[in-house]
């Protein structure tokens, strides 16, 4: 685990575009789906190259091969919450437990950075994100939102929080 370096943006852009070609090919239209999937690919180099990029941007690696990343900090919504803005794994990894060895990485540093909860939010359908989340100790908080990805057809997404006060040093 450590820190993004602008040089990953490749590859973060590669476990990005992966993951949602996957876990998505049943909850978008397929030429959207494709569009969104290259989008996500080329992404990183632009927000890698952004000294504004808010938060922290940690990877996962394999050997040297990046095969997991998360881009988490403070809550969007500014609450004092921290927010997971995305974690993705190359399908690949899935069920391997790297996924979970980053999340727990990202709770600490989001624990050490003084946050006492986190979210992140995930779509309706995405039932193997949502049984992550919940075997990692997040839970539905009830709140839902609708989440347009440029397609005009806005979808359902899910808010899951977790406490991570048991983790301040």
């Amino acid at each position: 685990m450590r820190e993004a370096r602008k040089q990953d943006a490749a590859s973060i852009g590669e476990v990005h575009a992966e993951a949602w070609r996957v876990a998505y090919r049943d909850l978008f239209e397929s030429k959207f789906l494709a569009a969104q999937v290259e989008i996500r690919r080329g992404q990183w180099a632009d927000m890698l190259g952004d000294p504004k990029l808010p938060g922290t941007l940690l990877v996962a690696e394999r050997g040297h091969r990046v095969v997991a990343f998360s881009h988490f900090g403070p809550a969007e919504e500014g609450d004092g919450k921290g927010e997971i803005f995305a974690c993705y794994a190359r399908p690949t990894a899935w069920g391997t437990g790297v996924a979970s060895t980053l999340l727990q990485r990202v709770q600490e540093t989001l624990a050490d950075q003084r946050h006492r909860d986190i979210r992140a939010w995930t779509l309706s359908g995405a039932n193997r994100s949502r049984h992550f989340y919940r075997k990692e100790g997040f839970r539905e908080s009830g709140r839902r939102r609708e989440w347009d990805y440029g397609d005009g057809r806005p979808v359902l997404e899910l808010e899951y929080v977790r406490s991570i006060r048991h983790l301040r040093h």
